[in-house]
């Protein structure tokens, strides 16, 4: 049922976008946006309505750097879209906005910002990567993989190609991330306390790690103590199995 639900999320999302970045092939036009910001902490950077991937690398400071790159055969493909990046109080936004009924245009976000920003995005039609952050991190409707590295807490759900995250530290709110398809591959620090629960997990749900041991509560439900325990690691509604493994 969480796979026909996940589809029918996409395909409502994008919308006009299904058409846009899902297929690479040499564009002949483009246009680009290049700007910089000042983010102070606890800023809310939201990225929605996304025609192919986001790429997000964290740094120190509060320095923030904005690239996209807009991308279409013809120039009348490219008008039918803008790409609106706008700062207000505790806010940065970036989304697009179709011009015409249907659009053909591919997108390319790639943002550096400062580690202690949260993140929002939502409707994304390629890949997302995430570099370590502080903040809050939320992710809904992904159509591509998602990489993801040392966040403190997350929520992600309805992810269409599967997820790779690398853990350290989790602060007390734990990660809750659901309807997933593609898998799970979670690498874990030798330092990570935590407790893992996963249910509705159709496929393997397996452990790398020798002081790691997932116990089968029954066909579709598992449980591990990582550590000595501690914040939760809730995993739901996966077709495609889960794998934690040591973290290089």
């Amino acid at each position: 049922m969480f796979l026909l639900t996940l589809f029918r999320v996409l395909l409502v999302s994008f919308g006009t976008l299904s058409v846009l970045g899902a297929q690479e092939r040499p564009r002949d036009l483009r246009n680009e946006i290049h700007r910089q910001y000042q983010l102070a902490p606890n800023t809310t950077v939201e990225v929605s309505m996304i025609a192919g991937s986001v790429e997000i690398e964290t740094t120190n400071g509060e320095s923030a750097e904005v690239n996209i790159i807009n991308s279409a055969e013809t120039q009348a493909d490219l008008n039918c879209e803008d790409t609106l990046v706008e700062q207000s109080s505790g806010k940065l936004s970036i989304r697009s906005r179709a011009r015409c009924q249907i659009v053909r245009v591919s997108q390319r976000v790639m943002l550096k910002l400062p580690r202690n920003v949260n993140l929002e995005l939502q409707n994304i039609a390629g890949h997302v990567s995430i570099g370590p952050t502080e903040g809050t991190v939320r992710l809904n409707s992904i159509a591509g993989h998602v990489n993801a590295s040392s966040l403190q807490f997350a929520e992600m759900s309805s992810l269409a190609e599967g997820l790779s995250m690398e853990i350290k530290q989790i602060g007390k709110r734990g990660l809750r991330l659901s309807s997933i398809v593609g898998g799970v591959e979670l690498a874990l620090s030798d330092t990570l306390n935590a407790q893992f629960d996963a249910s509705s997990i159709i496929g393997n749900v397996v452990s790398d790690i020798p002081n790691v041991k997932v116990t089968t509560v029954d066909h579709y439900n598992f449980a591990a103590q990582i550590g000595s325990g501690g914040p939760a690691i809730n995993i739901s509604s996966v077709r495609g199995g889960i794998r934690l493994r040591k973290l290089d």
